[in-house]
């Protein structure tokens, strides 16, 4: 089992010592008895601390539910939705987002983990801004992470989401008002959900920033995984790029 450590961040100075935003997290989670709580833990390590954590149960047939059930008991600040039957990751984190309340929303997927101070890093970009991206690194089973990584240069947001899912909700957070303001998260995607939640975000004129640092592991862990379906990959990111904020771009000149 891997656990977070400081090895793959890039190091920048923290820049400001003014108070930051609150925030909450929403973990979906399917079938991931035996890793969520490593989500969770490396969440509730974070030096600035969440105001609520949502553990969201997506109908799993493991001991999901159970596990999550314990762990809210152990901790007053985080809270159990268990629902009865497997709707997708877009559903889980919109049942999550019903029950925040802090301005800011951070999406950290159940077999991924936050290293030291990544909510800190993120925030500290967040003024003036609506989404801000890091950086996250590779873990394959118990091998140590690869190197630092993210799809989007900074640049024109626009043209990086023509180009394909270049933002994951692990490494980013989200204003709540952002979130809501179109809506969550489709529940017809059951993969490029993220893909389509950053382009309606960007369409509706949200603020995107990126930092140069890396926050998060994205682990590759035991069990099924729906984004390995190359068929259906295909047509939900025909879907995502026939959204008219990048079919305009996409037009041949």
């Amino acid at each position: 089992m891997y656990l977070p450590t400081d090895d793959c961040r890039t190091d920048l100075p923290l820049a400001t010592h003014a108070p930051l935003p609150a925030y909450d997290v929403v973990v979906p989670c399917y079938n991931r008895a035996h890793v969520v709580a490593d989500a969770l833990k490396s969440v509730l390590a974070q030096d600035h601390a969440p105001t609520r954590v949502v553990l969201v149960d997506d109908g799993s047939s493991d001991n999901s539910a159970a596990v999550i059930r314990r762990l809210a008991a152990m901790h007053a600040n985080v809270e159990a939705a268990v629902l009865p039957r497997n709707g997708g990751a877009s559903n889980a984190r919109n049942v999550g987002v019903s029950l925040c309340t802090a301005p800011w929303i951070a999406f950290l997927d159940s077999d991924d983990v936050w290293l030291p101070g990544a909510v800190r890093a993120l925030l500290e970009r967040s003024a003036g801004h609506d989404i801000v991206v890091g950086f996250f690194a590779r873990v394959e089973g118990a091998a140590p992470p690869g190197e630092p990584e993210c799809g989007w240069s900074g640049d024109d947001i626009r043209r990086a989401l023509a180009s394909g899912g270049v933002i994951g909700p692990s490494w980013s957070i989200v204003r709540r008002a952002t979130v809501t303001a179109v809506a969550g998260f489709d529940p017809s995607f059951h993969n490029c959900n993220d893909w389509d939640f950053y382009t309606r975000a960007a369409a509706d004129g949200a603020r995107f920033a990126r930092i140069d640092r890396c926050v998060a592991l994205y682990r590759t862990v035991a069990g099924a995984r729906l984004v390995d379906d190359d068929a259906i990959n295909a047509v939900n990111a025909r879907r995502v790029r026939a959204h008219p904020y990048l079919s305009e771009l996409l037009q041949p000149a």
